[in-house]
């Protein structure tokens, strides 16, 4: 340690004492100033120096001296005005939080300016911020729902007047207005049209909507149809007779039952099927459907023969309301 003390010493000792101040005139301080901007590494030495020497007080020692040298240099000493200045304009957070005022409300042209761009680009931050988010809220708030449906349940008050008697064929609810229901399947439209042409049906007829002498409306439609039973007869012809209720009502209800009668089939003077048309329509302006069946026996036959017709009459009904269903499906997908 005291052979580096020496050596720090012996090689400092020469700056030491050239910094050293004089009793003598303003010529030797100009000197001694200009020494020192010629050669910057005299002071640096000297900071090196003064922290080898007393290590508890190199810091305070070193602050003093770039001071005391900043102030002999003129450009030194408005740099250090200046931001002795900024320090004291800056708040000072002590006790309880509290800002202290500033010492100098005078500021650099310099701190000014980036000031204001500051306050500019914070202040257009915050104006666009502001414009967006009412926006997105109002425009949240004004959104219109789309109701479910565009009738109230008061609305519907036709009731269907049948029993509803029978076997049920088919229960859906179907995504069609009522009205559009009933025209694809009893009128002349080409959805039946084609759907008895995949059937293999001939000699389709369909007749008008006319007054009967109940006054109800009543049509007949004809046609023969492909048998699809592996023992008996291929095909066999049919008339229907369509009788639409009462309590019908346009835009509500449509209620038709269905008189079919057979021919060229063993035993087909012997029965009749009856089946039932309910098209109801829903507040989603939709439409539930239903389907049903019974066979009447016009004669009596034996029970074996009885038990063949019937379960050959509802496999091919059931086969016939699976199908129109698919159709139907197919049909509405296409609008």
């Amino acid at each position: 340690m005291k052979s580096l003390k020496a050596r720090l010493n012996y090689r400092f000792r020469k700056h030491l004492a050239m910094d050293k101040p004089s009793s003598s005139s303003g010529g030797n301080r100009l000197s001694r100033s200009t020494s020192i901007c010629k050669n910057p590494a005299i002071l640096r030495r000297q900071l090196a120096s003064q922290e080898f020497q007393f290590p508890a007080t190199a810091t305070a020692t070193a602050t003093a001296t770039v001071a005391t040298t900043r102030q002999r240099l003129f450009w030194g000493s408005r740099r250090m005005s200046t931001a002795v200045k900024d320090d004291k304009s800056k708040p000072d957070s002590n006790a309880a939080g509290k800002k202290k005022p500033a010492a100098s409300s005078r500021q650099s042209n310099f701190t000014q300016t980036e000031r204001n761009r500051s306050q500019r680009k914070m202040s257009v931050r915050s104006t666009r911020c502001n414009s967006v988010a009412p926006t997105a809220l109002v425009s949240r708030e004004n959104m219109t729902q789309t109701p479910a449906g565009c009738r109230r349940p008061e609305d519907l008050t036709a009731r269907c007047s049948a029993t509803h008697e029978g076997r049920k064929l088919l229960q859906e609810r179907l995504m069609v207005r009522v009205d559009a229901l009933f025209n694809m399947l009893f009128s002349a439209s080409p959805f039946l049209q084609s759907f008895h042409e995949r059937r293999r049906s001939t000699d389709l007829q369909m007749g008008a909507w006319t007054r009967n002498a109940g006054g109800e409306n009543q049509r007949t439609v004809s046609m023969t149809v492909a048998l699809q039973a592996n023992v008996g007869p291929k095909i066999a012809k049919v008339t229907e007779t369509q009788t639409m209720l009462e309590c019908s009502e346009p835009g509500q209800l449509y209620a038709i039952d269905v008189r079919s009668v057979n021919a060229e089939i063993p035993y087909a003077d012997t029965f009749v099927v009856l089946m039932h048309f309910c098209l109801k329509a829903t507040v989603e302006e939709h439409t539930d459907v239903l389907i049903f069946a019974q066979i009447q026996f016009l004669k009596s036959v034996w029970a074996v023969v009885k038990a063949f017709i019937e379960k050959n009459t509802y496999a091919g009904l059931e086969e016939f309301c699976q199908a129109l269903y698919s159709a139907l499906l197919i049909e509405i997908r296409k609008k």
